[in-house]
């Protein structure tokens, strides 16, 4: 199987994957209505196939942040800091280095929480195919099968695009697109679940929304700094947009859903990011504007995560 994947992950042009994408964007709101009427047991082998595929593509080794993220372990243990400028430090002329002017890009322990959301999804897959599966869980199934679906989808393109085959000219801008796609269908799933009983065994697709909100910022922010042409000054604009549009959406839909699972998932983010900048913004010779947007940067990460917090506090009180 992992052979199988990886064939067909190198065998996906940009082009494809982009019709691709669009054939799912433009399928979802078809898919609902079927699924409405779609017997119990051929939903419940649907979605638990879609989670399969979605699993089988994130195993194909290969991706950008697998090798960034050597790099960086690479660089840790010479003893040698990242820092803002971009083609400075260790890794020079890598992806990290041609990324790394990103105001964000979270410390590497932030990941660790995909552990989590993926035992925590398969767990969930597994459990509607017990026997004695609460009556509850089953009875969702119809309303967040098309968005679940859809998600997985988005997330195994996202992991057909984000490689190096992608990264000259437009073809970088195709991961984003397809991790928005995620988050954005992840969302619906997340809005047909908060309010039902069901909400604590949703707890890893929240934690997989809440994530994927973030990682979407931080892609495009990586993208965009990739390009060599783009100014510091557009850098640290976007940066900050990220960093308060996160905060933004944690706070509201937290508060919106009642849902403090998400608003953790993004504090999570948000103080990973701050994390990153604090260890970055002193070190090599960056280009002082952009030195003193991450001083900024780090400021609204850290508030921002720190309002994600406070609110999803709240929401655990009042729950």
């Amino acid at each position: 199987p992992s052979s199988a994947a990886s064939l067909i992950m190198s065998s996906m042009s940009p082009s494809v994957v982009v019709v691709a994408g669009t054939a799912v964007a433009v399928g979802l709101p078809l898919l609902a209505p079927v699924a409405a009427s779609t017997s119990l047991t051929l939903l419940k082998a649907i979605t638990t196939a879609a989670f399969g595929v979605n699993v089988a593509a994130v195993s194909v080794p290969g991706r950008i942040d697998e090798e960034m993220a050597r790099q960086m372990a690479s660089d840790r243990s010479k003893g040698e800091s990242q820092s803002l400028a971009q083609g400075d430090g260790p890794s020079t002329g890598s992806r990290l280095a041609s990324r790394r002017r990103s105001l964000v890009m979270p410390s590497g322990w932030a990941f660790a929480i995909w552990g989590p959301i993926y035992l925590g999804e398969a767990a969930l897959a597994a459990l509607l195919w017990l026997p004695a599966a609460d009556h509850a869980v089953a009875a969702v199934i119809p309303q967040l099968a098309a968005p679940w679906i859809a998600a997985n989808l988005f997330q195994s393109l996202w992991c057909a695009s984000f490689r190096p085959s992608y990264e000259a000219g437009w073809r970088k801008h195709v991961s984003t697109c397809m991790l928005a796609g995620t988050a954005l269908c992840l969302s619906q799933v997340h809005g047909a679940v908060c309010s039902t009983d069901v909400a604590l065994y949703a707890i890893p697709l929240t934690m997989h929304f809440g994530w994927t909100t973030a990682a979407t910022l931080v892609n495009l922010n990586g993208s965009v700094s990739a390009e060599a042409k783009t100014s510091n000054r557009a850098l640290v604009g976007l940066g900050h947009a990220s960093a308060v549009s996160a905060a933004a959406l944690g706070v509201g839909l937290t508060l919106a859903r009642s849902s403090p699972t998400y608003g953790l998932t993004v504090a999570w983010a948000l103080a990973a990011c701050a994390d990153s900048m604090a260890k970055r913004i002193d070190a090599g010779d960056a280009d002082e504007g952009l030195r003193a947007g991450g001083r900024v940067q780090k400021v609204l990460c850290q508030v921002g995560a720190v309002s994600c917090l406070l609110v999803a506090g709240r929401e655990l009180l009042l729950s």
